[in-house]
């Protein structure tokens, strides 16, 4: 049977979540985003590591699922390849309104902008920081891919001062999926301090790891 599609137009609201409210001694506001099939309130806590001058914002993504049998556990997904691009212009929306929300809600204009992004969630951060780009004083990418349509300069936003870290643990099955050597070689070429960590694990963020980039990085 033949069919048409048309889309209509919907006002619609979306969550985040976070860990404290901002106050002048906020030095630190981090913008977190998930993996494949994780909740936002449940990825914020891995950062509970953080000390309160640390304001702490957990996206979400957009599509929501059940993850078992029993329609019990829940996750979350960025997208699919179903409507691919109309799923990235609603992101890049989402992530603009988050953003600008907590950063209005700051009383310090002196405080650290630091994004982090999570396996699925690499791909959804860096579509949007390309496309705003934002001040960046630190970018953690964890055990993510860059899309293919970005090239090194596509990153010229970021300043020499800005941190660009990637990392990945060595038992990660889903290294099988990123070209590992050609990713490192574009994070290399990006004109502000950049570092490449590989931990012993899987595809997962554990504190101790997160823990010492921090520390090494000093964004305690």
């Amino acid at each position: 049977m033949e069919y048409q599609e048309e889309w209509v137009k919907l006002q619609v609201e979306a969550p985040f979540v976070f860990n404290r409210e901002a106050t002048k001694e906020t030095e630190h506001v981090w913008f977190l985003f998930h993996g494949y099939g994780q909740l936002a309130e449940h990825f914020i806590r891995r950062f509970d590591i953080l000390e309160e001058h640390h304001h702490v914002v957990a996206l979400q993504g957009l599509s929501r699922f059940y993850l078992d049998d029993k329609y019990e556990k829940i996750g979350a997904s960025w997208m699919t390849r179903m409507h691919r691009e109309k799923d990235i212009i609603h992101q890049k929306k989402y992530i603009e309104e988050v953003v600008q929300n907590r950063l209005l809600s700051i009383p310090s204009f002196d405080v650290k902008r630091n994004f982090f992004a999570f396996s699925q969630g690499g791909a959804t951060l860096l579509r949007w920081l390309v496309d705003a780009q934002p001040e960046v004083n630190a970018l953690i990418l964890w055990a993510a891919d860059i899309p293919k349509e970005f090239t090194v300069e596509d990153f010229d936003f970021l300043s020499p001062d800005s941190k660009v870290i990637y990392v990945i643990g060595d038992n990660d099955p889903f290294r099988s999926f990123i070209e590992i050597e050609k990713l490192k070689d574009f994070i290399k070429q990006l004109k502000c301090e950049t570092d490449i960590v590989t931990f012993r694990g899987g595809h997962s963020v554990n504190r101790p790891t997160l823990k010492t980039v921090l520390k090494n990085h000093q964004l305690f």
